[in-house]
């Protein structure tokens, strides 16, 4: 019977992948084992653990670093991967605690100093995340994917010129890069200039068939332009095609708040939170799901306390829901006559 492999019969792979706004693409090295029978599940355990789709990969990784197949010397990897995991299931404390160790075992890796800092953005902890992108731009300034994920941070975090900055400097780097140009057409909306915004998404590159950033950016427009049924129409096309879209459940919600619907709209704010992994402008999109959140539970503890107090079979104003454009809020106003 062929014995199970010693850590020194293993090879190495190296793959790629890379982390924009949250979803996670880095570079990995990974054990590959001899095939025996014994080998099965740890090499079942490497692949889940290498994609690092969700719990389950997190488990596996826990799994290959406990085996003692994983040297020492790629542990961080290990921790890395099982963070990854772990964000992109919304566990986003436990992902920050992994890769924290991921940067004890290998202080200079910039991927997890980025990773690091879009889990504190999902948390809402912008402060913390700005300083971490910083440390991963500073190790790596030539990837333009630090310059892209800290920009989006930035946004999030209302700081819109040092965002379009960022953006500029990545497209030097990346010039036909789509979500360079998308992201810079948010930021533009943002300040009211929709012509600029159109333009950047005119002289956007393809973004092949899964174009769902783009219609979410055109529905971003629309809505600040005050085309609600256009923009309802183009975020439900983005939402077609990627189902766990944060930023274009978070804006589904703002067009759906407007209307005055606001139990449809919570339910939309609440799938943009639960959405794991980020994605496209996932930091500005959770954290209006969040604030929008709070203010329709205020609205409604509002509104219950005025019934309470006023005396019975007094007549009640009712309120009417006003969206302004230019700042993407809906306030509450009386109902004319």
């Amino acid at each position: 019977m062929a014995k199970d492999p010693e850590p020194g019969d293993a090879k190495m792979l190296r793959g790629c992948f890379v982390l924009i706004g949250g979803v996670l693409t880095g570079c990995f090295l990974a054990i590959v084992l001899l095939a025996t029978p014994a080998s099965a599940g740890m090499q079942k355990d490497l692949s889940n653990c290498t994609a690092a789709k969700d719990r389950a990969g997190a488990k596996a990784c826990t799994r290959v670093m406990e085996s003692g197949r994983l040297p020492s010397a790629q542990m961080y990897i290990g921790f890395f991967n099982r963070g990854t995991a772990l964000s992109r299931a919304g566990d986003y404390e436990a992902a920050i605690a992994d890769f924290a160790r991921a940067l004890e075992r290998r202080p200079l890796f910039a991927r997890a100093f980025e990773a690091r800092g879009l889990a504190y953005a999902a948390q809402g902890s912008f402060s913390k995340a700005v300083a971490d992108l910083d440390a991963s731009v500073a190790r790596e300034p030539s990837e333009w994917r630090f310059l892209f994920s800290r920009a989006a941070v930035l946004r999030a975090d209302g700081q819109r010129e040092a965002a379009l900055a960022d953006l500029d400097a990545a497209r030097v780097l990346k010039s036909r890069e789509p979500k360079i140009a998308l992201m810079r057409a948010l930021l533009l909306a943002d300040a009211g200039d929709y012509r600029g915004a159109g333009e950047e998404i005119v002289s956007a590159p393809d973004t092949g068939e899964d174009d769902a950033a783009a219609e979410f950016v055109r529905a971003a427009i629309a809505l600040g332009e005050g085309r609600a049924a256009k923009a309802e129409a183009q975020v439900d096309r983005a939402l077609s095609l990627r189902e766990d879209f944060s930023a274009a459940h978070a804006l589904k919600g703002r067009i759906l708040e407007a209307r005055g619907e606001a139990a449809a709209a919570r339910e939309a704010y609440e799938r943009a939170l639960a959405a794991g992994g980020g994605g496209f402008d996932a930091p500005a999109a959770r954290r209006t799901a969040r604030e929008r959140i709070d203010a329709l539970d205020k609205n409604g503890d509002k509104r219950r306390t005025d019934v309470a107090a006023a005396p019975p079979g007094t007549a009640r104003q009712l309120d009417c829901k006003v969206f302004l454009p230019a700042t993407g809020s809906v306030i509450t106003a009386t109902c004319s006559e």
